[in-house]
């Protein structure tokens, strides 16, 4: 049972008080294809000039400038042959074409690249028509006409996306200076707690956390360092706390144990390993019983036992914790309106969070509360003003992970 004082607070406010809690893990060098998703410790600047030379953006004949031709159809003579990784530095005279390759170095004095469709090539002679070949594009990829030299592809505190990976490969990064991925440890509490086949009976159940942990924690991009299940014993939820704040975790996650019950021991047992707690309790339902504290630089979270509230509160706050500790820009989930597809009670002094199904039709973006074995991707946020909420009302949605993506 906890001894300590309530401290009640709202979820926009949790949120305030996790991100300045969350001191920016330190960087790690890691190789660029394993960047996808993560921070950055710094802005990643473009090494050179993006493409790093003219060069050709089809198969076709690149012609010189000048006026060396006739006027009604063209004629060039072909001089030589650039495949694609030639480095020759050529260079064409008035009345001269090269054959040209896809991405190939544009010689100098290149008027343009005529597609190989467009061309009529009779021995070494090339002749277009002209209305039919120009059709306003020139076909050159001009050298940093996508990057100059310096120019910043990703900021510190923004995810690396696949377009910026691809970006960053295009001028030379083999490697990235990342925020180092937060280590995240739980434990389950709860002598009811059991896993295995053959293991549940009258009195006992399988723990649904430790594998929604799981697949959580990998997905918001955290690692796992240790998971524990403890009974409801003072001395057992002790050791398994201190063993954890001994480790290497930067978060540590505990559910169930957080009423006001007998065998409600988290965060007595918090206490006594020497943390402080920054509020007890949450002005929202599901996730009334929550916790937040520190100890050190290692963030800890109580949370309820039941798992649709422990999927909440994982979207709306941990989730907030590993990007906070990343260095992130953005760390609340994305919000967006929606309407209300039926009718939906509303709690009186107690915001509610309601898992839902945000989908579209008809151009409009609509949301309806999920049930039975509905897949959820949102949550129905009610203020808890008292008012319900009827069909076709404006309503405030958070996303979770899984469709928002990493800010």
């Amino acid at each position: 049972m906890r001894s300590g004082k309530v401290r009640s607070i709202e979820l926009y406010d949790a949120r305030k008080l996790i991100v300045e809690a969350a001191a920016v893990l330190d960087a790690e060098e890691v190789c660029l294809s394993e960047s996808l998703n993560r921070y950055p410790s710094m802005d990643l600047l473009s090494l050179e000039a993006l493409p790093g030379y003219d060069q050709s953006l089809r198969d076709g004949y690149a012609i010189g400038k000048g006026d060396a031709r006739g006027k009604d159809s063209p004629a060039f003579r072909i001089v030589d042959e650039v495949p694609a990784g030639d480095t020759r530095k050529l260079s064409l005279a008035p009345g001269e074409a090269v054959r040209i390759m896809t991405g190939a170095l544009v010689p100098d004095n290149t008027e343009r690249v005529i597609p190989k469709e467009r061309c009529r090539v009779a021995e070494n002679t090339l002749e277009f028509d002209e209305e039919l070949a120009w059709i306003g594009k020139n076909f050159i990829h001009g050298k940093g006409s996508e990057l100059g030299r310096g120019e910043c592809i990703v900021e510190k505190g923004r995810v690396i996306h696949a377009e910026q990976q691809i970006l960053l490969a295009g001028v030379g990064y083999e490697s990235v200076s990342l925020v180092r991925r937060p280590k995240l440890s739980f434990f389950c509490t709860g002598s009811e707690l059991v896993s295995g086949p053959g293991e549940n009976r009258a009195g006992k159940k399988f723990s649904a956390n430790s594998h929604l942990l799981h697949g959580l924690i990998e997905l918001n991009g955290a690692l796992l360092l240790e998971e524990q299940t403890v009974k409801d014993d003072s001395a057992a939820v002790d050791r398994v706390m201190a063993a954890m704040f001994a480790s290497d975790a930067d978060i540590i996650i505990s559910t169930g144990g957080m009423g006001p019950g007998k065998f409600d021991l988290v965060e007595d047992a918090f206490r006594r390993a020497g943390g402080k707690v920054l509020y007890n309790s949450l002005n929202m339902r599901p996730g009334k019983s929550t916790l937040f504290g520190t100890l050190g630089d290692t963030l800890f979270f109580g949370m309820p036992g039941p798992p649709p509230a422990v999927h909440l509160l994982f979207n709306e706050l941990i989730r907030t914790a590993i990007l906070a500790l990343q260095g992130a820009e953005s760390c609340s989930p994305q919000e967006l309106n929606a309407f209300l597809t039926g009718a939906m009670p509303n709690g009186n002094g107690l915001a509610r969070l309601k898992s839902a199904q945000l989908f579209f039709e008809d151009g409009r973006c609509l949301v309806r509360p999920a049930a039975g074995l509905d897949v959820a991707n949102c949550y129905i946020y009610c203020p808890g003003d008292g008012k319900s909420l009827a069909a076709g009302d404006l309503v405030r949605v958070h996303m979770t992970a899984s469709t928002q993506g990493c800010s």
